[in-house]
């Protein structure tokens, strides 16, 4: 029963998601095809104009005549195009043999396939002890189904599924003994995005370095194609659109950046709270220090960790820290990028009694459910209540990752055998 539990589970949830979200627009993957459009009609400047608003508003005035060409119209919901001009032109083919809405129903169908993979994917990375495949199984599609991250994943498609699966297929290779293929695949999700590049410091930290030489040749090979196809000035605009991303914050429900809730709570302790919130507004110096330092400590305290962990415990709880930590503490932390820490949660078998692994993983699942999602966005608009429970969840989980593997060897007497 337990070799049927998988297959099973994979198929039940493939047909019931691809039925639901079929001809579902998708606001990223939108962004993606009319970059490639843009490309294909020779019109690569506009790949990174942004509309009077800035960030979180309407599309400029290019991207609407461009719209209209697609089939989309100025109403529609569309997201911002933040990705290397690489995959502009990669896509702009596809863009000659596939209406918006092919290419949208195609990428579905692909990526929930792609996240029934990831299911098996995760458990050869974490490879739990005190837990049966049927458990895992069980537990990776339960989140999937249920989850407010997987939710909003699904629900827009994002290309973020296709990241995701890239992210576990590397670590699974890399726990295969494949490491240069590991760095290679690890290199073409960074290309994508580039806060996981982060994720190449777990290869540093084993010395491992077939798997961080392939990671650097895979990803110095893709940015120069990048640059030969598209010139250096489009990749500038696109460095610029991104220190223009960090120094904002963006005022939504589904963001459980850190910086979202500190600027509310303290604009409501100040009484200079809004209601509701605007789209977006600079981020105060204080606030920008204060979460520069947060990701320095997250970092040094993850990289620090490394020499007290053995290799078969290393590698799941280094990933599940630094997804933590990327996913916390980069420009835009959209719920569905905590998809991924969700499917990585039973690495707290590794450093935690079974017992009170269960309660973490029980205790985040209610409160990452979709009921639970539902509740919080009908709760107060001065502090964003998703976001709140988000940041607790989320950064509660790092700190106490981090915090339970320095304490294993520093005041234990006895240390205990994932540690040794």
């Amino acid at each position: 029963m337990q070799r049927l539990a998988y297959p099973v589970c994979a198929l039940m949830f493939s047909g019931v998601f691809i039925a639901i979200y079929l001809n579902t627009p998708a606001p990223d993957l939108s962004a993606l095809y009319l970059a490639g459009y843009a490309v294909a009609q020779g019109l690569p400047e506009a790949l990174y104009t942004l509309g009077p608003e800035g960030l979180g508003g309407a599309p400029s005035s290019a991207h609407q005549g461009l719209m209209a060409e697609i089939g989309l119209q100025p109403t529609d919901q569309i997201g911002a195009f933040v990705a290397p001009p690489l995959w502009a032109w990669l896509m702009a083919p596809f863009t000659k043999l596939l209406t918006l809405t092919d290419f949208q129903n195609g990428v579905l169908v692909l990526q929930v396939g792609m996240l029934s993979v990831s299911v098996g994917l995760a458990w050869k990375v974490v490879r739990p002890p005190q837990m049966t495949l049927a458990q895992f199984v069980g537990l990776g599609f339960a989140f999937l189904a249920l989850s407010a991250p997987a939710a909003q994943a699904l629900a827009q498609n994002t290309p973020q599924i296709t990241v995701l699966f890239l992210v576990l297929l590397a670590f699974e290779r890399y726990r295969a003994g494949s490491f240069a293929m590991a760095g290679m695949i690890l290199a073409v999700a960074a290309a994508f995005k580039l806060s996981l590049l982060f994720l190449a410091l777990i290869f540093i930290l084993e010395r491992n370095g077939r798997a961080s030489g392939a990671f650097a040749l895979t990803g110095a090979a893709l940015g120069a194609m990048s640059v030969a196809l598209a010139g250096w000035p489009l990749h500038a605009r696109f460095l610029g659109l991104l220190r223009e991303l960090d120094a904002v914050i963006l005022f939504d429900k589904s963001n459980y950046a850190p910086e979202v809730v500190f600027y509310q709570l303290s604009a409501l302790l100040s009484g200079t709270a809004h209601s509701p919130q605007p789209t977006s507004l600079p981020e105060p110096f204080w606030l920008s220090t204060v979460m520069a330092a947060l990701m320095l400590a997250a970092l040094a305290a993850l990289i620090l960790m490394r020499p007290r962990l053995v290799p078969g415990t290393a590698v799941p709880v280094l990933l599940l820290g630094f997804v933590l930590a990327t996913a916390l503490f980069g420009p835009v932390s959209w719920a569905f990028s905590f998809t991924l820490p969700l499917l990585l949660l039973p690495t707290l078998f590794h450093i935690m009694s079974r017992q009170t692994a269960w309660r973490w993983i029980i205790g985040l699942g209610l409160l990452q459910s979709l009921p639970a999602s539902w509740l919080y966005l009908k709760m107060g608009d001065r502090v964003f209540i998703s976001s709140l429970v988000g940041v607790l969840c989320y950064l509660g989980l790092l700190v106490v990752l981090v915090a339970l593997v320095f304490r294993a060897v520093r005041f234990r007497p006895d240390v205990p055998q994932p540690f040794r």
